[in-house]
């Protein structure tokens, strides 16, 4: 029913870091934020690695909104799905995504994702998109 999530970081230096890409993104936003006000260097390649991992996110949701357009319904969804692993804070790939499978029956795909969305989609989640996160957990209650 539940996915486990790994959030552990890198075991040895120069491992990967397999924690959800949003994590690492606020993470290396605080750091940046830090070395700022120390007014230490580093701060042109923490930019750097911000801007490059924003851009994963959000082209993931641009891309998936073009695949879907094109009829490509199960590679939108694959590029969705990513960005929930990764914790997206925003709530484009939730709402694709809950629509998605509640027009399909998947109930249970639904609830998981509402549920991530109303963990995760903290940047200004819409009072409607909350709603129906709300709605599609509710469904599964009365169901």
């Amino acid at each position: 029913m539940y996915r486990l999530l790994t959030v552990a970081g890198p075991t040895q230096a120069g491992q990967e870091d397999r924690r959800p890409l949003q994590l690492q993104l606020n993470e290396a936003r605080r750091e940046l934020g830090r070395v700022m006000a120390c007014g230490e260097d580093g701060g042109d390649a923490l930019r750097a690695r911000i801007h490059e991992m924003e851009s994963v996110l959000t082209e993931r949701n641009v891309r998936g909104e073009a695949l879907e357009k094109q009829g490509q319904l199960d590679a939108a969804m694959a590029l969705y799905e990513a960005n929930v692993d990764d914790m997206f804070c925003g709530s484009h790939p939730y709402e694709r995504l809950m629509l998605v499978y509640s027009q399909q029956g998947a109930l249970e795909d639904a609830q998981r994702v509402a549920r991530a969305c109303l963990a995760h989609a903290i940047v200004d989640l819409p009072e409607t998109v909350r709603a129906r996160c709300l709605a599609v957990l509710q469904a599964g209650l009365q169901g």
